[in-house]
This record gives structure tokens, C-alpha cells and sequence, in this order.
């Protein structure tokens, strides 16, 4: 079952950082958005270590070569069955899936040693809730890793919908997962955004009809993900900031004690 965390809020404070931009006259084409979708790994959290080790312990029981680090980082991306597929890529398909499988069980020993959140991603969130905006994650990664790993790196439960690859359900690049976050939060496609730091995030933004941010600390090559042309990019969290609460709008900055 997932897990709904809504906020009950009045259209106009759940629209704010929309609106209140939109009636002030500005030459720059900086959009605010008030409803931000992220994807998870390399984009808020570090979990390339602890998906190499649960990979690897997995390839190891089954007496198959393991990967370095840069190996894995290029499997991420397409979920966990994927994953192992690309690990295992001369291998049949009954061993892939066995691999797979064991993958599944050694997860949940290797992710809390070996995930963390980027660096200026909390205050990057608290900063957005503080303005009322809608904040969602869209996943790849199997749903139950997905919400386990949210509720233990965001205690405090900032994100009004956590969604993660399940059975039966398009994943990313399809855009229904995008359409049933808009659908859940009441939102529009006008002012949403994905922010994530792979191509299939800014593939599947422009299949859904919104607004995509690559980031490039991510698992992604920088080349690759400009040349899927994302709405905007940036290289740090600060130019993230920037984007989505440009400086230009003295109007709609927050107090100095938020920023």
C-alpha cells in the first residue's frame, strides 16, 4: 500500500511560490514551480556504495565476477532487475534472475552503511517547505526500499508522496508515475518540475508534459544529460536554489534567516 503524507492546505498558500511570482512583471525566464518532484539516488542521496556491495555480495553467492565502483555507478538507473541484468550481461536469464533475487535479500543488510544524503540537500528541503511548496519522489528503485530509505534519511516527513518501481506499474521513462503524483497531489503539469540527475528523469519529464532540472552530481554523464535538453541544469545545490527561487524577484525572496 503506499504511503500518502498530504498536507491540507488552501489553494492559494498550496499555490504560492507559483503565484505570487507569476504576478510580478520579470525580463528573465526563471520559472518558480510549486510542486517539486525528485528522483532519489544521485539526486538527494549517495547510495551508490551500498547498491555496489549488496551487487556485488549477490554476484559473489553465485560465484560470479564482481564489479568496481564506476562499473555499478553505469547500472544505475532502470531499477534493481536492471541492474542485475547489466551486471550479468553474458549470463542466462535464470541466473540473472537468481542473482536478482539475491540482490533483493542483501539490500536491506548493505543500504544504511552504505547511503547518505548529498550535502545541502536538507536545508535545500526545509528551505522549499518553508515556502509551502509540494514536494514528491519519484524512484526507480523497488517501493519498499524506496519509503524505508525516505523515512530513515527524512525523519520529519517532508514529502507529501513518496513512489517507487512497483509491480505492474510503468517505470520511469513512462510518465505514469509522474501523472499519478499530479493526480494524488492535486497538482498540474504547469507548474511541476523533475529534478533528477539522469537521462530517463528528463526523458520522463518531457513524456508527462512538465518542466525536468538535471543535476550533474548525480550517477550520469554531464555531456549525456544536456544533450536530452533539460529545461535547466545545474552543476551544485546552490544553482538549484537559484532556479527555483531566482534572486531577481526581491518580492518573492524569503527572510534572511532562511537563506
Amino acid at each position: 500500500m503506499i504511503s500518502h503524507r498530504k498536507t491540507t492546505l488552501d489553494f492559494s498558500s498550496i499555490h504560492s511560490c507559483f503565484l505570487r511570482q507569476s504576478m510580478i512583471p520579470s525580463p528573465y525566464t526563471y520559472t518558480m514551480y510549486s510542486h517539486i518532484i525528485f528522483d532519489l539516488d544521485g539526486t538527494l542521496i549517495e547510495s551508490l556504495p551500498g547498491i555496489a556491495q549488496a551487487l556485488n555480495n549477490a554476484l559473489s553467492a553465485h560465484k560470479l565476477p564482481t564489479h568496481s565502483l564506476d562499473a555499478v555507478r553505469g547500472f544505475i538507473g532502470d531499477g534493481s532487475l536492471v541492474l542485475c541484468q547489466r551486471a550479468t550481461k553474458d549470463q542466462p536469464e535464470s541466473l540473472q534472475l537468481a542473482v536478482h533475487d539475491t540482490f533483493l535479500l542483501e539490500y536491506p543488510k548493505a543500504w544504511k552503511a552504505g547511503t547518505s544524503v548529498f550535502e545541502g540537500v536538507l536545508p535545500l528541503i526545509a528551505k522549499l517547505k518553508s515556502m509551502q511548496c509540494t514536494l514528491s519522489i519519484l524512484s526507480n528503485k523497488p517501493h519498499h526500499f524506496t519509503t524505508e530509505i525516505v523515512d530513515h534519511f527524512f525523519p520529519d516527513s517532508p514529502f507529501d508522496l513518496v513512489l517507487g518501481q512497483r509491480e505492474g506499474i510503468a517505470k520511469k521513462p513512462d510518465p505514469s508515475g509522474v501523472h499519478e503524483l499530479l493526480g494524488e497531489l492535486d497538482q498540474s503539469s504547469a507548474n511541476s518540475i523533475l529534478i533528477g540527475d539522469s537521462t530517463i528523469d528528463i526523458i520522463t519529464a518531457r513524456n508527462a508534459g512538465i518542466k525536468s532540472l538535471a543535476v550533474t552530481w548525480g550517477y550520469h554523464n554531464k555531456e549525456a544529460l544536456l544533450a536530452v535538453a533539460p529545461s535547466h541544469a545545474a552543476d551544485t545545490l546552490d544553482e538549484v536554489i537559484e532556479i527555483l527561487t531566482p534572486t531577481h524577484t526581491p518580492a518573492f525572496r524569503q527572510p534572511a534567516e532562511l537563506l
